[in-house]
């Protein structure tokens, strides 16, 4: 039994949804199992103000600003966000900080660490970030999405991508009835993109008898639906016969869970070329195929979504992501472990 009732916490998860999904799953888990009070400490900049319109929990916005600001920016916003942070750790006075990097996270994990507050991180890509790697160094557990990636970081532990729920579930049958044609889901991450905006416009006037559910820019065309924003992307996702995205580890972890075939397009712009490497881990069992962003033909890509929806290929594809699901959820892993090291004695 617990030797705690209620415990607090403060998650550090800003800027994109593969930060923020991540965070709210485990914070979900954990208040299945006790009394959780929780706090979300956010920067309010990229996709946060679409994420956080209806957030479930309490939030507050940190103005810190990561090394793509200038040197003087950088210096000052930080300074102040340190202060900050260090003001809200010792009014909220939580029993751990649990982060999936960013600056944000680097932030409140540094500041929590010298005020004793155990520290606990979840690394989402093949090849870590710098907040990461600089926290593993004192976080109780590095949890991680990859094997690869547990063997990098200090304190690794491998437990997979944790998402929400849903993504998982058979396909919805009066989704299917209304929609009985290929369906394909397109979107850009949280913070959209123009390339995959283009690609939608561009190759669904080539493809018969399939329907685009495209989240981001309007595109014109009678077999798109287009939507700004979508806040339920398991039930789209799950419900969908392929995906064309960018590579984000959230994205890779969704794709992954919900065991869908996909055209992957990654953003150069990720650090570290994070997503080339998520891109190509699922390119090399055979589940996904890659496209190059600075290369772009449509022709082409026509040809691969009639190849990816082809049966053969389709079953292959998700009988092998089933096959590298985790056992057990990896939100259920994180929230137990973090549970037992606070809450038992």
């Amino acid at each position: 039994m617990p030797t705690r009732t209620e415990i607090r916490g403060i998650f550090a998860a800003g800027v994109t949804g593969g930060h923020i999904y991540p965070a709210l799953a485990v914070a979900d888990e954990m208040a299945k199992i006790i009394d959780l009070k929780v706090l979300f400490v956010r920067t309010g900049r990229g996709a946060e103000p679409k994420i956080f319109k209806n957030f479930k929990y309490d939030h507050v916005v940190v103005p810190a600003i990561g090394s793509d600001a200038s040197k003087l920016a950088y210096i000052y916003k930080n300074i102040i966000s340190l202060a900050k942070i260090s003001r809200l750790l010792d009014k909220f006075k939580p029993d751990f900080v649990f982060t999936t990097g960013g600056y944000i996270g680097g932030i409140t994990g540094y500041i929590a660490h010298k005020k004793n507050i155990p520290v606990f991180l979840h690394e989402s890509n093949v090849e870590p970030g710098i907040s990461t790697r600089k926290l593993s160094s004192y976080a109780e557990i590095s949890f991680c999405a990859f094997e690869k990636t547990a063997q990098i970081l200090k304190n690794g532990l491998f437990v997979g991508m944790p998402v929400r729920d849903g993504f998982d579930l058979e396909k919805d049958e009066e989704f299917t009835k209304e929609f009985p044609m290929k369906k394909i889901l397109a979107f850009g991450g949280s913070e959209g993109s123009s390339v995959v905006d283009e690609i939608v416009d561009v190759v669904s006037s080539k493809i018969e008898d399939t329907v685009f559910f495209h989240i981001g820019r309007k595109v014109g065309n009678s077999r798109v639906i287009n939507y700004d924003y979508y806040d339920n992307i398991p039930y789209l996702m799950r419900n969908c016969d392929l995906v064309i995205s960018r590579a984000g580890a959230s994205t890779i972890g969704e794709i992954i869970q919900s065991a869908k075939p996909s055209i992957l397009i990654p953003w150069k712009g990720s650090l570290n070329g994070h997503q080339e490497a998520n891109a190509r881990y699922l390119a090399d069992i055979k589940s996904a195929f890659v496209v190059d962003e600075d290369k772009i033909d449509f022709d082409e890509i026509a040809k691969i979504v009639s190849m990816a929806l082809d049966p053969s290929f389709y079953e292959q594809a998700s009988t092998t992501l089933k096959k590298i699901r985790p056992s057990q959820k990896p939100s259920v892993i994180i929230a137990k472990e973090i549970v037992k090291r606070i809450a038992f004695e």
